[in-house]
């Protein structure tokens, strides 16, 4: 079984999947550097190059291969919620966790974060605010169907979040 990482850019994905694969003794991958060392390119140079139609092919290779691999906590990319098809191979082959963020906390992180322009292009031409307000008014329903469970990461630090994944994962699944 694995753990599958969901939610908009800048939730805490990453950090939160490292600190959980190392507490619960499991392998880490982030889909979205796995990508970048398939093709060779950051994602928004990928983007830029091939289109976002491209990219989310790619995605669901990715997130294929990867489901069907066991003890994995996986950092998906923020849009793999925009195929059904990767929601049921995600929710059919382990438990997928919802990480959130207020829209002031994620344009706080993505505006500190140096590597953010390569790794999160644009998906519009919007004002960057104007864009996180559009995008999470589109997806939080998709996260939210796809989730098992959902776990804030406005006002926690990494440990937290960790502790109380965990928590609700061997409460709610006998795991780990």
């Amino acid at each position: 079984m694995n753990i599958y990482l969901i939610g908009y850019r800048c939730t805490g994905k990453t950090a939160v999947g490292r600190c959980l694969a190392d507490l619960l003794e499991m392998a880490f991958v982030d889909a979205d550097r796995l990508f970048e060392q398939q093709t060779g390119m950051h994602i928004a140079d990928y983007v830029s190059r091939y289109g976002w139609a491209s990219f989310r092919d790619m995605e669901a290779g990715i997130l294929l291969d990867l489901s069907q691999q066991q003890d994995l906590v996986i950092a998906t990319g923020g849009g793999v919620v925009l195929r059904e098809k990767n929601v049921a191979q995600m929710r059919d082959s382990g438990i997928v966790a919802w990480l959130t963020a207020q829209p002031d906390t994620i344009l706080a992180r993505m505006q500190n974060d140096a590597n953010s322009p390569h790794q999160r292009p644009s998906f519009t031409s919007n004002p960057l605010a104007d864009e996180v307000h559009q995008t999470l008014a589109q997806r939080n329903p998709l996260y939210e169907n796809a989730c098992h469970i959902r776990i804030s990461t406005d006002d926690a630090d990494i440990e937290q979040v960790c502790q109380t994944l965990r928590e609700k994962i061997r409460s709610r699944y006998g795991w780990k």
